[in-house]
């Protein structure tokens, strides 16, 4: 994979401007659905690929703020629901999609095929960059605003000074189980991008080039391997005197993707949805962990050579091999882990897959 090629501050500085202004204007272009109200305010995380004549490319995108509790009544056991709905995590999830999209459908765009086997790669010719509208929840949050001092939990306070300390997110209800967007993306940046199910796909990691946050602190003592930048760009819907309250809806948007129908999701179901039809996977968003292992199943059944069954979520998993994955969990063992006994047991119903094929067509 093509490595960052070095630039000097004031080109860097330039590049990462015009990346939150491009970001900024993706947003500005989706339809106010799903947008906060006057008085909310949001996060916006986007994922934005740079050609070599550093044109811009925003290719997905994500808002939000919340997060759902651990319990299983509340976050559901069939991959319905978002558990985690803040604005990095939302647009990593529209991430994938895109893949998924670029791989079923042959408009390559991001990744490139190859012949021999099939398979993909990230296109050498793009640097991917992340960017925040805000200091990302956990160890950035708190370094930024430590007056404040965020409501997170520490999950270990036994780590060695060699890892990074973890946090839980706050959520209403039960003690969520998500770990901050800070632990998030620093495992992204170690790993790759593309998750244990297209891992099966992609052959190479998908790693970022850079992170670019708005921000007035140097955070690059959180996130240490990797470009880190910071931006003055401020996002007109985030948090200010007038906007005092966290808007509770969340927006997903991925290149393909019409602005005038971005993926709106709340409590972490799709906006509207009826109470009855929120654990059904036919209504799930199709950013949700049952849409994108029905997509994976497909990829499984047209590109791959192997005959081994898969049924549940928790086997597909089970088939990545991704190295660095398994790296980066003997450096930091008290990383907390879903039980896929409860949440990744699930398999895909022929309802599910009845309604979706029906509303491709």
């Amino acid at each position: 994979m093509k490595r960052v090629l070095e630039i000097d501050e004031e080109d860097k500085n330039e590049l990462a401007e015009r990346i939150a202004s491009a970001s900024h204007h993706r947003f500005n272009l989706l339809s106010s659905r799903g947008k906060p109200s006057s008085n909310e305010w949001t996060h916006l995380a986007a994922f934005v690929a740079v050609d070599e004549n550093d044109h811009i490319d925003v290719i997905s995108l994500g808002t939000g703020t919340k997060c759902l509790g651990g319990e299983k009544n509340e976050r559901g056991t069939q991959g319905c629901l978002l558990h985690d709905s803040h604005a990095e995590v939302i647009a990593r999830r529209s991430l994938l999609r895109l893949f998924y999209d670029e791989i079923i459908r042959g408009t390559n765009s991001t990744l490139v095929k190859q012949e021999e086997d099939k398979k993909f790669v990230w296109n050498e010719s793009l640097r991917l960059y992340l960017f925040v509208s805000y200091p990302p929840c956990g160890a950035a949050a708190y370094l930024s605003d430590p007056v404040k001092r965020p409501k997170f939990e520490h999950k270990s306070l036994n780590l060695s000074n060699e890892q990074e300390q973890l946090y839980l997110k706050p959520g209403k209800g039960y003690q969520t189980t998500s770990l901050s967007c800070t632990n998030k993306i620093n495992r992204w940046i170690y790993q790759g991008l593309e998750g244990s199910l297209l891992n099966q796909f992609i052959i190479s990691p998908v790693k970022l080039s850079g992170l670019v946050i708005q921000t007035t602190v140097d955070l690059s003592s959180v996130f240490k391997d990797t470009l880190m930048i910071s931006v003055k760009n401020s996002f007109e819907c985030g948090p200010s005197s007038e906007r005092t309250r966290p808007c509770a809806m969340s927006m997903a948007w991925w290149k393909g993707l019409d602005v005038s129908t971005p993926v709106v999701t709340v409590d972490g179901y799709p906006l509207g949805q009826v109470k009855r039809l929120r654990h059904r996977q036919e209504y799930a968003s199709p950013i949700a962990k049952c849409s994108l292992f029905k997509l994976y199943l497909e990829l499984k059944e047209n590109l791959s050579s192997s005959s081994s069954s898969v049924t549940t979520y928790a086997q597909a998993k089970a088939f990545s091999s991704n190295s660095l994955r398994d790296q980066f969990m003997t450096k930091h063992p008290g990383w907390l882990q879903t039980d896929s006994d409860v949440f990744y047991s699930f398999t895909i119903n022929s309802s599910s897959s009845s309604k979706r094929d029906k509303d491709e067509e």
